[in-house]
């Protein structure tokens, strides 16, 4: 029993159930009510979504098994109290489950691209999955590329399922179709905040990571340009998301979506500005860890905003 928890403790189980619902939200909240709306049916069938939603959440979960194995070092000084490897799961498995949940989730990504008629739409796990590799190898400890890489995965977590809609990707023809734009855009909306939102995390998590990253040789964004540069970047970001969120709510406005501008004021906007007043006096790791906390909280707000295309359309 302590081997199990420790194992769904190293693959973020609440980050899987994250990314799973994200995914959910997505197909039965917006992409099947705005095409039924037009009288069109989703192209992915209740089973070809399942696999691929358990295709993204197996490849994210050898993703952090990686990022674990190769952060040993920096954990130690970080985090000793939570660490998994080492402690309770070996170096040797936790490589072992990395492959076998790596291999699953690109063999079902091309399962269901095979079964949808879009073979190529495989490898977009194969470019998740390697750039996964290459961030908790080297790519991490490096400033911007690897917080921009990590928050382009969080985004095409988000866009992936609207990727095997025909209504998506037929509508890059000379003509677009009224579904295939709408879908565009609204995707392309909760693409962008997942980018970042998560932008500002990674960001965040740099900053209360600091001691351990320094130790090991890292280069983020703090330990390089500084701590009030990062918080700068956090504050720039923090205000594009605003600026994206109020354009928003004018556009449902004028569709009389009222609830959902109540929504997005008090459970999104709101708490980023209390995540940036929180940050502007952040000086520890905890304070640093609270606002980080906030931001992945208003990371499922946002997300679960979807709820309300099936609640007008």
């Amino acid at each position: 029993m302590k081997l199990w928890a420790a194992f769904f403790k190293l693959v973020r189980y609440p980050n899987l159930i994250y990314i799973a619902l994200t995914q959910f939200l997505l197909q039965y909240c917006v992409v099947a009510p705005v095409l039924r709306s037009t009288g069109e049916e989703p192209s992915l069938s209740v089973p070809q979504f399942v696999l691929l939603a358990l295709s993204t959440v197996l490849i994210a979960a050898a993703g952090y098994i990686i990022n674990d194995y190769f952060d040993i070092n920096i954990d130690i000084v970080n985090k000793p109290d939570k660490m998994v490897l080492d402690k309770i799961i070996s170096r040797r498995w936790a490589m072992a489950w990395h492959t076998i949940l790596n291999m699953a989730g690109v063999s079902l990504g091309f399962i269901v691209a095979w079964k949808t008629g879009q073979i190529y739409l495989g490898f977009t796990q194969v470019i998740c999955s390697l750039l996964l590799w290459f961030y908790s190898t080297s790519f991490k400890r490096q400033a911007l590329i690897g917080n921009v890489i990590i928050s382009l995965l969080t985004a095409l977590s988000v866009s992936v399922v609207g990727f095997y809609e025909k209504q998506i990707y037929e509508s890059f023809e000379a003509i677009m179709s009224p579904s295939g734009r709408k879908l565009i855009q609204i995707i392309g909306v909760y693409a962008l905040f997942a980018f970042i939102i998560s932008m500002v995390r990674e960001v965040v998590k740099d900053l209360e990571d600091m001691i351990g990253d320094s130790k090991d040789g890292c280069r983020t964004i703090p330990i390089l340009w500084g701590v009030l540069a990062a918080k700068r970047l956090c504050n720039m970001l923090l205000l594009a998301l605003q600026i994206t969120i109020i354009a928003v709510e004018v556009r449902v406005f004028l569709l009389g979506w009222y609830l959902a501008i109540v929504y997005l004021v008090v459970l999104v906007q709101v708490p980023c500005v209390y995540a940036y007043m929180l940050l502007r006096k952040a000086h520890l790791p905890e304070h640093y860890h609270k606002v980080s906390s906030i931001v992945k909280l208003i990371m499922l707000t946002g997300i679960l905003s979807m709820i309300f295309f099936k609640c007008y359309l």
